[in-house]
């Protein structure tokens, strides 16, 4: 079994022409030789890229999720699956995005990769927020209430 590493870190690259955009090598390394990239119906504005693995964990989550009635789980199977893509990098580390992934998230010249430990996100730069001092803030209370230090 292969060891765990984490995806982190955030990278504006630009989406050309073709729909390619480069992807960190840091990145690269985590997800593999190969990765998935589907629709982020969390929040609907940006893509998820992973591992294969990731992506089956998510299938199974959705699978067993008492709280999704049995029609909806394979319609969300089948939604994630049927809009998304298998990506391997060309030699320069560029993977083209299909064209209705890049009109679902709105992507087009800058382009954010937003490292997420297990998976990154791609965002249109415009509508990335990266966290702001009041989150930062927020943050470091939670961390103390919770005795993480």
């Amino acid at each position: 079994m292969a060891e765990f590493t984490p995806i982190m870190g955030t990278a504006t690259h630009n989406l050309d022409a073709k729909n390619r955009i480069f992807i960190p090598a840091k990145h690269r390394e985590a997800l593999g030789a190969s990765f998935v990239i589907f629709p982020n119906i969390k929040d609907r504005r940006s893509l998820v890229i992973s591992s294969v693995e990731y992506l089956k964990d998510l299938m199974n989550k959705i699978r067993n999720a008492e709280g999704i009635p049995g029609q909806r789980k394979a319609q969300m199977i089948n939604y994630l699956n049927g809009h998304g893509d298998t990506l391997t990098p060309d030699s320069q580390g560029r993977v083209v995005i299909a064209s209705s992934l890049v009109s679902f998230a709105g992507l087009g010249g800058p382009t954010v990769i937003h490292g997420c430990f297990d998976h990154a996100e791609i965002w249109a730069e415009s509508v990335f927020v990266d966290t702001t001092a009041e989150e930062a803030d927020l943050f470091a209370k939670l961390y103390e209430e919770a005795d993480l230090i």
